[in-house]
């Protein structure tokens, strides 16, 4: 008689012995196990409960004290209500498994990407988190249109700065015009920098005026090192989170 193929064959030599069938017969009638599995996709139903913490509550005086009474009808609740919205994006870690406790159901969802929500940071990332989060970053120039221009225009050596570039642009590898110095490479990549997070909502006085003094020298300086230094210096110290009465560092773990 032949080996069983499956391993099994001491347990149904003995089934047909019981059953009356030969020992011959035992090969046509071998069961085997085997194991079988199935992907399966699973959904989860999150919820997102709003929660709103009052701060510090502090009264000013608007104009000079008066005789009489104010204006207006009064409160019956002796209170004033108003409603304030803001708009926020919810990050939310999680982990799937087949054991996890969750409601089975469906989600429609956006395009994930990483990096923080776009637009709601409050702070300000460096240019190796802007490089090294190449989604996060692509997301922020496609808010701005598709672009953001380095300078003015075409004018002078201002550059153009897309999503298949951007990487380029912050590794410090922009292409430059004849006559450039290398700093400007810093000075791109910086300026992009300082682009990015303003485009993600940290921005300030300093920011708008150093970006802007950036993009008037690009378009319409002639070369200089110095000048390009100094710009490179401010625009750092930004995004570092350094710079006076500006949002700070974003935590970039």
């Amino acid at each position: 008689m032949a080996a069983n193929p499956c391993g099994c064959e001491d347990s149904n030599t003995k089934q047909a012995s019981l059953a009356g069938i030969s020992p011959d017969q035992v090969d046509q009638i071998a069961q085997c196990p085997v194991t079988v599995h199935e992907t399966v996709c699973i959904d989860a139903d999150v919820t997102i409960t709003p929660s709103v913490q009052v701060g510090d509550v502090r009264s000013f005086c608007v104009g000079n004290p008066f005789i009489g009474s104010c204006t207006g009808t009064p409160s019956p609740t002796r209170t004033c209500t108003f409603t304030v919205g803001q708009r926020i994006c919810v990050q939310i870690p999680l982990t799937f498994s087949a054991t996890a406790s969750a409601v089975e159901r469906s989600i429609i969802c956006g395009t994930p990407i990483t990096g923080p929500c776009v637009g709601t940071a409050g702070c300000t990332f460096t240019r190796g988190f802007f490089l090294n989060h190449p989604d996060f970053t692509n997301e922020l120039i496609g808010d701005a249109g598709g672009s953001i221009i380095l300078g003015i225009d075409q004018q002078g050596f201002s550059f153009t700065v897309t999503p298949q570039n951007a990487s380029t642009v912050l590794s410090g590898n922009t292409p430059l015009q004849p006559g450039l110095p290398p700093i400007y490479e810093n000075l791109y990549a910086q300026l992009l920098t300082a682009d990015l997070n303003v485009q993600n909502g940290a921005t300030c006085d300093f920011a708008t005026t150093i970006i802007a003094a950036a993009n008037t020298f690009l378009a319409t300086s002639p070369p200089d090192q110095v000048v390009a230094s100094n710009l490179v210096n401010e625009l750092t110290l930004f995004n570092e989170g350094f710079a006076p009465d500006c949002p700070g560092h974003c935590s970039e773990g």
